[in-house]
């Protein structure tokens, strides 16, 4: 067997000239190649090194590399052996230090925004493999050697060489193997290894950079007693992602992402028209919010659209989306016949045809809508198609409405990365009893010991005694009340073409009994500053209420 000094100065291949050694692992060798028939271009070549003699690795390796498509991984453009058995990669070069050089640089201690930045592209990158067709791939080798940066701090992830396909009805992985200090246990322990394995790899190395570079399995301690000074959300995401057995961790990388981003969120632009001069922007935080109900014909519809169009006064940005899978409502409701867009394409059908659209989107001032189609959605809707929905909607704050489909198993993976979770209900007599209800309330109450953020919304008064009763019955009192509107003026506006909650008088019933579930979703700062354009809008409606 040759050496890797042998290599250097030799040409292999017919065309790649090995100038140096780039970095070496336990089952690999990356060298620095010149191209000889493209002057000037240089190349990462990286020697697989076989596998108790069987190149079967480096096949599957080559072969999932090639089916790659993305910037921010690997760009394979050759791949051969030589008469000796050996096996080349021939990859785009990437200049820059690793995550790893950069932490040793700074001194083992590196801005937690930073940070947070790196684990926001991972998850993306994460998401990419793990929603991979036709089969998922399971990276499994996550450490801060195997991340590069550029100039701009964007991510590359490199060296797949343990990464791969996920495999249904498998028990084990064919091969066990991973870094020690960041591994997930099951790649130990000769169990199958699945997307849940590379976000035990992901918290692991956050535990790392976050601690000076201390190991999560060696200190044994809680991040937070580490560091006193990080958010508690933060710690509790990466106390989540380094549980011992996988169904107890963050299920998706799009789960992680939600968590993360709620603790830095990212400015937001609004539309053009809306924009005035010398006008003071908030930063808003970017919102995944679930609503549903928790029985049939409560509303969930109806509070998502209550929801969007108060937000639309107080002018944020949001969306709403109807789940793909429940009975089509939504375009009803806004009388889409007329009000959708000439060219208007139903955004689900697209993702589930994997279809580029260039149709426009459906907007209403500062709300979106993504309806279901009238005659309802066909096809299977899988949850990695709700994230690949949920990335084509440009908008701080989104509403999907889920009506009662809870069970579903897109729902289920909503709901594990959603930032808040809220439940419609009605006093209707005994059907909060329903044992369906009770089974419901027991889930929901799982998602609350998990750190997820679950609001009763109460749609309907209940006089006297009785609302007391009904209250009591409940896991949490409403968190707020939908005041009572007419069906039939409802139905009416609806056949106007108009929203009846953008009429002043129900919007500013809107605006005042929402108002603590709007305290929640946004910061206080964002609530106080907007929501004085609807104090600001009092009506004739209001004086009467107030004066009797």
């Amino acid at each position: 067997m040759m050496s890797k000094q042998n290599w250097i100065g030799t040409c292999i291949g017919g065309r790649y000239r090995i100038e140096s050694l780039l970095g070496q692992g336990g089952m690999s060798h990356v060298y620095l190649a010149e191209d000889m028939k493209l002057k000037g271009k240089k190349w990462a070549v990286k020697e697989c090194l076989p596998f108790e003699d069987d190149m079967t690795y480096f096949l599957e390796e080559a072969e999932m590399l090639a089916r790659l498509q993305h910037p921010q991984l690997p760009q394979l453009v050759d791949y051969f052996t030589t008469d000796e058995g050996k096996g080349f990669l021939v990859m785009d070069y990437i200049q820059g230090p690793t995550l790893q050089d950069l932490f040793e640089e700074k001194g083992r201690e590196l801005p937690v925004t930073k940070i947070i930045h790196i684990a926001f592209q991972l998850c993306d990158l994460f998401h990419y493999l793990h929603t991979f067709q036709p089969r998922p791939i399971i990276y499994r080798d996550l450490k801060p050697s195997n991340v590069m940066l550029n100039e701009q701090a964007q991510v590359r992830l490199i060296d797949f060489g343990v990464a791969r396909h996920f495999k249904h009805g498998k028990q084990s992985d064919t091969m066990q193997i991973g870094t020690i200090g960041f591994a997930a246990p099951e790649q130990f322990l000769g169990l199958q290894t699945d997307a849940r394995s590379d976000l035990f790899t992901l918290g692991s190395m956050l535990y790392y950079l976050l601690s000076g570079g201390q190991y999560a399995y060696i200190t044994q301690k809680p991040l937070e007693q580490l560091r006193q000074d990080l958010p508690e959300a933060l710690t509790s995401t990466v106390s989540l992602l380094l549980q011992e057995h996988p169904q107890n961790r963050c299920q998706s990388a799009m789960e992680v992402k939600m968590r993360l981003r709620s603790i830095y969120p990212e400015p937001t632009t609004v539309p053009e028209s809306f924009n005035q001069k010398n006008q003071l922007i908030t930063p808003l935080p970017d919102k995944l919010i679930v609503i549903g109900g928790l029985f049939a014909g409560v509303g969930s519809t109806f509070t998502a659209i209550c929801l969007a169009r108060t937000l639309h006064a107080m002018h944020i940005p949001n969306a709403v989306v109807e789940q793909p899978t429940i009975e089509p409502d939504l375009y009803m409701l806004l009388f889409g016949d007329t009000k959708a867009p000439k060219d208007y394409a139903f955004v689900s059908k697209l993702i589930a045809e994997q279809t580029v659209s260039t149709t426009s989107t459906w907007t209403n001032g500062f709300s979106t809508w993504v309806p279901n189609h009238p005659e309802g959605f066909p096809n299977n809707w899988q949850p990695a198609d709700s994230f690949k929905l949920l990335h084509t909607i440009k908008k701080p704050i989104v509403l999907w409405d889920v009506s009662t489909h809870w069970e579903h198993p897109s729902v289920q993976e909503l709901c594990h990365s959603a930032d808040e979770i809220i439940v419609v209900l009605d006093a209707s007599p005994g059907k909060c009893n329903r044992p369906s209800s009770r089974a419901l309330f027991n889930r929901f109450d799982t998602y609350q010991k998990r750190g997820k953020k679950v609001h009763y919304v109460a749609n309907g008064y209940l006089p006297g005694n009785f609302r007391n009763e009904w209250v009591d019955s409940l896991p949490a009192a409403p968190l707020c009340t939908l005041p009572e509107i007419s069906r039939a003026e409802v139905i009416r506006a609806v056949w106007r073409g108009e929203c009846i909650q953008d009429q002043p008088e129900v919007l500013e019933q809107l605006s005042v009994a929402l108002a603590p579930l709007l305290r929640v979703i946004l910061t206080e700062d964002t609530f106080r500053k907007r929501g004085l354009k609807l104090k600001a809008r009092k009506s004739l409606f209001s004086w009467f209420r107030k004066h009797g």
